[in-house]
């Protein structure tokens, strides 16, 4: 019985495997295709500008006649510099459609990112490659050449006025001019640009320059454009006729794209207002002596423009106006003794500025506006000192006056400067002889005004200001005009200021290295000093060279709030970032400090 089973199951098997078992159909079969026939519409192509948005060429080719639907039919277009067997090609993918079109801006990138130089003859070679959408079965077409020449799109560039552009000191900051332009794009790169400027019968052989990187636009402050248009040859304080431009670049700024039009448009410059002027020569009492002697050789500044001074000048001799005192890498002058056109550096005479013919006291002033000079005689006497006497002083009418605290500071040749309390109410004289009634100065206006002298003084003196407290007064001689202002500065000012520290050339040496190291006083509250700074360092200011016993700082690299003896950082005043020369600003008044890259 048992094996009567199992016979029973073997058949039953056997019979299942022949029921499952049928013959597979052919697999399909796909007959090769044959590679295409290319052709262009046209093989000599001159583009334009104009052109970007339009098809300039087309191309069409004959079907491969591969076995499969049409629309599964894939086609590459390889176009590559002539003769170059297309080792950089650029290529396009059409799927089913035999023909493709390229406008002008498609065909002038492919050119530019093959590395061709616009507006020059090139030749391009350009193929299909065909084949089953998973690309197998490849056929290459026949080669078309073309001869084409890419072009630049022009740059237009617009000024925010043609008007002529007269620049003043006192406008400095704001803006003079400003530009725009168009984008002019050549290759899938970077385009960047740069706006220059020449004199007008120039060639821009050597113009000004600024990059502006990718963008299309610029503006120019009066203080960056004035400086710009001196070194392009415009002599402080005259008209020019100046002509702009923009300039592509393709990458970094090294070969020029494209050049826009040229933008005429008349500059009147000024003469860069230094921070301070002093006087040099063997016409004056310090002869070439640099540094010079100051105050009696210093400028006083009369306005944002202009300086004065009054000097004694010897005839037959000559002198110079310097901005900065012990240095002669700057230089103003002139070619009269009476006055005139204000020169710079190596526009200077090298005879200098002659000195009036006749030896005495004289008035210079110096206007860096109008970039001139007056030398006129001067018959009011600058006294050598000066003091405060009265019942709105702390010495009351007592003379002679305590001194230093009612001595005023000689700030310059021509002015004198206090910080003092005053009491409302009251009044007070300037004496120019500490101890003696015999001459006296004053006014009648508590707010400042015409300074008077001796009998001209009212009888009842110089008034107080309506509020008592703390004020600054500022004599000018040369002007005849006093000052008087709130204060609220640090008290006292001090009478020097020097620059002591590791970021300094002198180090932590004390005293250290004059000159070099020690400020110039602007005005009676303000020093001002060029230096050069370096990283890691610090340093302190000092009020007395030599001596430890009181300093001033503060805690940030870039100016700020002015600090003084133990609220100075532990770690003094941190040198900044970069390595470099600095313009340091110490202000007594606004308890300030500023820190500033030339």
């Amino acid at each position: 019985m048992k094996q009567l089973i199992n016979k029973l199951i073997l058949a039953t098997g056997i019979i299942f495997l022949i029921s499952s078992c049928h013959k597979v159909a052919d697999l399909p079969y796909y007959n090769n295709g044959e590679a295409v026939a290319l052709t262009a519409s046209k093989t000599t192509i001159a583009v334009t500008a104009a052109d970007s948005a339009n098809n300039v060429v087309d191309f069409t080719w004959t079907s491969p006649k591969y076995a499969t639907d049409t629309s599964t039919y894939k086609f590459v277009i390889e176009i590559d510099s002539a003769n170059r067997n297309f080792s950089k090609k650029v290529t396009r993918t059409v799927s089913g459609s035999r023909s493709t079109s390229f406008t002008g801006k498609q065909l002038n990138t492919i050119l530019a990112d093959l590395g061709f130089a616009p507006n020059q003859q090139y030749g391009l070679d350009v193929r299909v490659t065909s084949s089953y959408a998973n690309n197998n079965e490849q056929l290459k077409s026949n080669t078309v050449k073309i001869i084409i020449t890419p072009y630049l799109v022009p740059i237009t560039l617009v000024p925010s006025s043609t008007a002529p552009v007269v620049l003043q000191v006192s406008n400095a900051s704001n803006t003079a001019i400003s530009f725009n332009w168009n984008a002019s794009p050549y290759g899938s790169g970077v385009i960047k640009y740069a706006i220059q400027f020449d004199t007008a019968g120039g060639t821009f052989a050597n113009p000004q320059t600024r990059k502006v990187q990718t963008a299309y636009t610029t503006s120019f402050t009066v203080s960056d454009l004035n400086s710009m248009a001196i070194a392009a040859g415009v002599i402080g304080g005259s008209t020019k006729n100046l002509v702009f431009r923009v300039v592509s670049y393709s990458g970094d700024y090294v070969a020029p794209l494209a050049y826009s039009n040229n933008v005429p448009i008349s500059v009147t410059t000024f003469t860069p207002v230094p921070s301070t002027l002093y006087i040099v020569g063997d016409a004056t009492a310090g002869g070439w002596n640099n540094p010079v002697p100051v105050p009696s050789q210093q400028f006083s500044r009369i306005n944002a423009v202009s300086y004065g001074i009054v000097i004694n000048l010897t005839a037959g001799k000559s002198y110079l106006f310097l901005p900065l005192n012990g240095d002669w890498n700057h230089k103003y002058g002139g070619s009269s003794a009476t006055g005139g056109a204000l020169l710079a550096d190596g526009a200077v005479p090298g005879s200098n500025t002659p000195a009036p013919a006749a030896s005495g006291t004289y008035q210079i002033v110096v206007n860096f506006q109008t970039g001139t000079y007056t030398v006129t005689p001067f018959s009011v006497t600058i006294p050598s000192n000066l003091y405060i006497v009265g019942d709105a002083t702390p010495g009351g009418w007592n003379n002679p006056v305590p001194v230093p605290s009612q001595q005023f500071t000689r700030i310059d040749a021509v002015s004198f400067g206090i910080v003092i309390n005053l009491t409302a109410g009251a009044s007070y004289l300037f004496l120019p002889l500490n101890g003696d009634w015999g001459h006296k100065y004053g006014g009648s206006s508590a707010t400042g005004g015409t300074l008077l002298a001796d009998g001209a003084v009212p009888g009842s003196n110089t008034p107080a200001p309506a509020t008592s407290g703390l004020y600054k007064i500022i004599v000018n001689f040369q002007t005849g005009t006093y000052t008087v202002t709130p204060f609220t500065g640090f008290v006292p000012v001090p009478d020097n200021l020097y620059i002591v520290g590791d970021a300094t050339a002198g180090g932590w040496a004390n005293p250290v290295p004059v000159p070099s190291q020690q400020f110039a006083r602007v005005n009676l509250t303000q020093y001002q000093i060029n230096i050069h700074l370096t990283n890691p360092g610090s340093y302190l200011f000092l009020p007395l060279n030599g001596d430890w016993g009181h300093k001033f700082g503060g805690s940030s690299a870039t100016g700020g709030t002015l600090l003084a003896d133990g609220a100075v950082p532990g770690s003094n005043t941190p040198a900044p970032a970069a390595a470099g020369d600095y313009k340091i600003v110490v202000d007594f008044e606004t308890n300030t400090y500023s820190v500033t890259h030339l």
